[in-house]
């Protein structure tokens, strides 16, 4: 596009870049493929030892706290030490952590976790107190502690009742950039009765069968009410509307029926969760299912890889224009668009940088990123002052700074847009 210089009547031209989305690895924050890391907190860690059990190429780790040691007590010194030690290792090596103490390992809720209740509610508001103190990279405190596996299953505590006391205590003591995730619907439609900040839901049973292995029930909505579980199809109603904007994720299981479920069928599940993060290495036999699932036609290695590059969100750049204004400024304006099955779940930042012989100049674009849910796209628009330069965006968590990559074709931590120049 071509437009005069009102000033000097010296042509401006500006080369647009095509932008094209590609199919890279995004390591992005707070989405994708996670590993499970467990300690038990009487235990200390060695940082030097245990950075060599990181994964490459992953920003998530699931922290599997054993806490069954104090089952009977509160927290002591050594235990508040050792796990603030833990959330420093993964901050330093800037893996967002999704945090899951627990009392037990093996499948035996009821008999690990404590006879005392107050204990429960004294070790969620002691993990609470040091998350709110102490530098960390948390953003989802996965289950309550109790049942097995830290499953919210298989406990003596999860009538109302003792749901709703640790929900309190939960909104209390808890850092506000948290999410709680619950393991069912029907738990989260009873917590939300109190509150629904930033509760969120997990699941570990993810295509194993039509009711997820008993995560959802029945009977319809209207047969069942609003605390007791509702058939596959409701449910799925039911979370493809409050998972929209909260992180939503867990485990794939084999199908206990054996059945092979298209892509289309999976991607529409996928879709309606608003998936946001999976287990890297569980179910092995479906994951490696989906490493052997070719896309025809397609530009994805296999199914595994176009399903880790859509959790979350994944924000392509496109319809770039520019034009003049009547205040001798111009206007550029483009898209960005979300193919990704989840949204953006903390707060990011898009910026320009106007590369020009004087050096760099940095605009704050006003689009809010964490307003365009999955399948969604928003305008942007920049004004700016005609000169010779080359044009850049980029994205950036707000909190820390982090890059966040474009999906577009040969996207670096910025991505070139085009070049303004006189003709």
């Amino acid at each position: 596009m071509i437009w005069k210089n009102i000033r000097n009547k010296r042509k401006w031209e500006f080369n647009l870049e095509y932008q094209k989305e590609g199919c890279q690895r995004l390591n992005n924050p707070v989405r994708g493929w996670y590993a499970i890391y467990t300690f038990h907190v009487q235990n200390a860690i060695d940082p030097e030892e245990l950075k060599w059990s990181l994964r490459d190429g992953e920003s998530l780790a699931l922290l599997r706290i054993d806490i069954s040691e104090y089952s009977e007590r509160e927290f002591d010194h050594i235990a508040k030490e050792n796990l603030k030690s833990i959330l420093k290792f993964f901050k330093d090596y800037k893996r967002d952590v999704i945090l899951r103490p627990v009392y037990d390992l093996d499948g035996n809720g009821r008999e690990k976790e404590p006879q005392d209740f107050q204990i429960v509610l004294k070790h969620l508001q002691q993990i609470g107190i040091i998350l709110s103190q102490e530098e960390h990279s948390v953003f989802i405190f996965q289950g309550m502690l109790v049942g097995s596996w830290g499953e919210m299953h298989d406990s003596k505590y999860l009538s109302k009742k003792h749901l709703l006391k640790m929900w309190t205590c939960f909104l209390e003591y808890f850092d506000e950039n948290i999410y709680l995730a619950v393991r069912t619907p029907v738990q989260w439609r009873i917590l939300s009765q109190v509150s629904d900040r930033n509760l969120c839901i997990f699941d570990d049973a993810i295509l194993g069968s039509q009711s997820h292995l008993g995560t959802f029930g029945t009977m319809t909505k209207e047969a069942a009410g609003w605390e007791n579980p509702w058939n596959s199809k409701e449910e799925m109603s039911f979370l493809d509307k409050i998972c929209e904007e909260v992180p939503c994720g867990g485990e794939v299981v084999f199908p206990v029926d054996g059945r092979v479920y298209t892509e289309k069928e999976i991607c529409y599940q996928m879709q309606q969760m608003h998936l946001v993060y999976l287990n890297a290495v569980y179910d092995q036999k479906l994951l490696d299912e989906w490493k052997s699932r070719k896309i025809p036609n397609s530009k994805w290695n296999n199914y595994f890889h176009y399903v880790g590059e859509h959790l979350g969100y994944r924000f392509v750049v496109e319809n770039i224009a520019i034009a003049k204004t009547k205040r001798k400024e111009l206007q550029i304006c483009g898209n960005i668009r979300n193919t990704g099955f989840g949204s953006l779940v903390q707060k990011a930042e898009l910026i320009m940088y106007v590369e020009h012989e004087q050096g760099i100049e940095e605009k704050q674009v006003n689009i809010d990123l964490f307003e365009i849910k999955a399948g969604e796209c928003q305008q942007f628009i920049i004004k700016i002052l005609p000169q010779e330069a080359k044009i850049f965006l980029k994205m950036q968590r707000k909190k820390d700074g982090r890059t966040i990559f474009f999906a577009n074709k040969n996207a670096t931590d910025k991505l070139y847009i085009g070049c303004l120049w006189q003709g």
